[in-house]
């Protein structure tokens, strides 16, 4: 079996033609076979907009049913036998740590004209955070290692480079004036304020009405799930910092952030935040309120 084989899959798409599976398929099955073929579908990476990865399509060529009343080849067994190889050999290479790393700094590599390297355990490019799961399946570009921008993103180092311009245009279009921004966080504080009647707002619960906060006049005049729009998490923190590093003298002064005591940063109901402590995000300080203040 050939590489072109394993990434193709002529014996599988002659098959499809054959038995014309694309125009008889139904379910999941009708989703899967464009993604197999290389002919539609998205990836299950989470934000961004992207043909599946081969490694995807492999695994929906091995998870595909093969119809019952249809007779398979022994050429097609091979195929998917294949790809049920590269499958598994890609997942354990993955799980390896030495190969996490290698991958990391492989796609950082690929990334020319911006910073990027590995501060604090972490691999940046530019202020966003390359992160992975323990398995190496699933990796993620965020703000610091804890707010998502693009993540599920499978271990494609073509698609994960992809990504990175994706996520870094998405943050850009995050970020608002510093005014609007103030205007946002102080609706967002008092959304938050009148629900938990108390003077110590949560930076984490006013992270999330932010979100609300953020919502058009279409929505304010009609809120309604269809005029809401799902702002990604990220949009709090980008804007958090660009406050803080563009903000004048009296607009920083009108919030404070509290930091995190050791028990209030820590347990299963702790609800810290976490700044970004250094430039590129690989460092964060653990916050848990914003005060409001009065200039």
């Amino acid at each position: 079996m050939t590489d072109a084989q394993i990434k193709n899959f002529p014996v599988f798409e002659e098959f499809v033609k054959k038995h014309r599976l694309v125009e008889v398929s139904k379910g999941i099955e009708f989703v899967r076979l464009p993604r197999i073929l290389g002919t539609g579908g998205n990836t299950a990476a989470e934000g961004i907009d992207a043909p599946p990865a081969l490694i995807e399509r492999q695994r929906d060529l091995i998870n595909w049913k093969i119809p019952l009343h249809l007779e398979v080849s022994d050429e097609l067994r091979a195929e998917i036998s294949a790809a049920q190889v590269a499958v598994k050999r890609h997942d354990e290479e993955m799980r390896q740590s030495d190969s996490q790393r290698k991958f990391a700094m492989n796609v950082l590599s690929r990334l020319s004209g911006i910073a990027t390297g590995r501060k604090n355990n972490r691999y940046f490019a530019n202020q966003l955070i390359l992160t992975h799961d323990a398995s190496g399946r699933n990796w993620t570009w965020s703000l610091t290692p804890h707010y998502p921008v693009i993540k599920k993103m499978p271990a494609d180092m073509d698609l994960i480079t992809k990504a990175h311009g994706v996520a870094e245009t998405s943050v850009k279009k995050q970020i608002m004036p510093v005014k609007k921004f103030l205007d946002k966080l102080d609706l967002a504080w008092e959304i938050t304020k009148y629900n938990c009647k108390s003077e110590k707002v949560l930076i984490a619960d006013v992270a999330i009405k932010f979100k609300i906060a953020c919502q058009s006049d279409g929505f304010w005049k009609n809120p309604t799930k269809r005029n809401f729009v799902d702002f990604p998490d990220s949009i709090f923190v980008s804007n958090l910092i660009n406050w803080k590093h563009n903000a004048s003298k009296i607009e920083l002064k009108r919030f404070s952030l509290v930091p995190a005591t050791l028990n209030q940063a820590h347990g299963g109901r702790s609800k810290p935040f976490y700044v970004p402590s250094n430039i590129e995000g690989t460092e964060v300080r653990p916050m848990i309120y914003i005060r409001r203040n009065k200039i």
